[in-house]
């Protein structure tokens, strides 16, 4: 099965990021640029995720804090920033190559960037696209409606991190986040199954067959059967783990990170209800996309269930877009 999230794929090829040692960014800064000064807009990953708020900001010079990803182009020509360390992947809306808790980050003309594992602050020229619906798109097919460009950075010193860095650092280090971001795959795949498809082949005699949209049936494939792509969320006790692991780290601090798993959890079990209780339609139609006839399903609560998927993993991406250093 083939859906937009296979861009992701990429960022295996480029692990080799991780062995870049320099830990110095081009511009040779030793002290971090003043987040007050002068015509410089202190700029975070959740007022980010506005796109009215950062089209006011467009041309203008901002500085964020964060960390580069591993599978940030090993040439330096430009970063994947994020605010939680030691991630290997962009992180993208479920279903999607729209890049989500992650601003990508271009160097002055004629210069490239170093990697380092450290926390860092970047200042430069807030690019905004035209509209919401024009996305500027990189070389890898991520879409992304901002990025800073002309830009350098300076590492943070760990005495000038906040004192949530700490905590911060933890939850990190459990990979929870990643977690998370596996579990609404699981979710949307749930709430959005007839939108997904398998795309065109050719199959083991040679000959083409034309993709297709899933059917009830494929979904339910994917969901139920052991080892099938979304079956892990199908496993008893699947949300109960997520939680346990948050709560491992400190129960109190990410209680509202805990209040959030429980309530995809409900909504996933609302959804896969809706599948097994048959609430969709289907009609034999022509389909432009593979230029074939075939049966495409629609979910009768579609809307509704994907609105709830919207709000719920938004309510997860502006906390997490909430830590600031």
């Amino acid at each position: 099965m083939k859906t937009k999230n296979i861009f992701k794929l990429v960022s295996v090829l480029l692990m080799l990021a991780v062995m870049i040692s320099a830990f110095a960014a081009c511009s040779g800064g030793d002290e971090p640029i003043d987040p007050n000064g002068e015509g410089v807009t202190k700029l975070s990953f959740k007022a980010a995720s506005g796109y009215d708020y950062l089209k006011t900001l467009d041309g203008t010079t901002v500085t964020i804090s964060g960390y580069m990803a591993t599978s940030s182009p090993v040439d330096g020509s430009f970063m994947f920033l994020m605010n939680l360390p030691y991630q290997s992947c962009p992180f993208c809306v479920p279903n999607t190559s729209q890049l989500s808790n992650t601003m990508e980050i271009y160097p002055k003309k004629g210069d490239s960037f170093n990697y380092t594992t450290q926390a860092i602050q970047v200042v430069g020229t807030l690019e905004v696209s035209e509209s919401e619906d024009k996305p500027f798109t990189d070389m890898y097919g991520y879409e992304f409606c901002c990025k800073i460009v002309d830009a350098t950075y300076t590492i943070i010193k760990a005495e000038d991190l906040s004192k949530d860095m700490a905590l911060w650092q933890k939850i990190a280090n459990t990979d929870v986040v990643n977690d998370i971001y596996n579990m609404y795959d699981y979710v949307n795949f749930l709430c959005a199954w007839n939108t997904y498809y398998v795309n065109s082949y050719t199959d083991e005699n040679g000959v083409a067959q034309p993709g297709y949209y899933l059917y009830a049936s494929d979904a339910e494939r994917f969901i139920y059967n052991d080892g099938a792509q979304y079956n892990y969320g199908y496993k008893e006790g699947y949300f109960d783990s997520i939680v346990a692991k948050i709560e491992a780290v400190d129960k109190t601090a990410f209680a509202d990170l805990v209040a959030n798993v429980r309530k995809a959890e409900a909504l996933a079990e609302k959804a896969l209800a809706e599948l097994e209780n048959g609430n969709y339609t289907k009609e034999y139609q022509y389909v432009e996309e593979f230029d074939n006839e075939d049966y495409v399903y629609t979910l009768i609560n579609g809307e509704q269930l994907a609105a709830e998927m919207q709000d719920t993993y938004m309510e997860f991406a502006n906390w997490l877009g909430s830590w600031e250093m």
